[in-house]
């Protein structure tokens, strides 16, 4: 079995015409998003084996508090530009090759490349569970027979919002 972890970026600062995208940063909710999400991660998760992450800076502090609880996990960490504002395809590809080694890949980025990923992989049944990846949600996706057989069959185990765990957090 393998499983796929989608990490949408937390809340981050709004847009405007005149700033650069992507050195946009977290709002104060964006890293307390940030840092619920690590925690549920390092509780009731596997960890990641891989990460792969867009080197933006929303998306940077967004993995920012896992990789504090989990330093190890910086060894097997890659910012990979091609995932800033890329296309499910591009996406793919770089998931294919994390998969070639490693059986549970998280992968942080944007939408809404994000978002048509997980249409793509998961089955069809669970459409009515998922329509979107609002900012500072985790997707986990079981492939029970491996990333590349079951592309379009992925099991959603789990759809995490993390301003809905702000009140359950400790």
């Amino acid at each position: 079995m393998q499983a796929l972890y989608v990490l949408r970026h937390a809340k981050a600062v709004t847009w405007t015409p005149d700033a650069d995208d992507f050195a946009r940063e977290l709002q104060p909710v964006g890293w307390q998003h940030a840092k619920i999400i690590a925690e549920r991660i390092c509780q009731h998760l596997e960890l990641p084996d891989c990460i792969l992450c867009s080197p933006s800076q929303r998306t940077r502090e967004t993995l920012s508090p896992l990789l504090s609880m989990q330093p190890e996990l910086q060894a097997t960490t890659h910012f990979l530009p091609q995932i800033y504002h890329s296309s499910v395809r591009t996406l793919q590809t770089a998931l294919d090759a994390a998969f070639a080694e490693f059986d549970r890949v998280l992968i942080v980025g944007h939408n809404p490349g994000l978002e048509a990923l997980i249409a793509d992989v998961i089955h069809r049944r669970h459409y009515s569970e998922y329509d979107r990846l609002p900012t500072g949600t985790l997707a986990v996706i079981d492939f029970a027979d491996g990333w590349a057989a079951d592309q379009g069959k992925g099991e959603l185990r789990q759809l995490i919002r993390g301003k809905h765990l702000l009140g359950a957090s400790g």
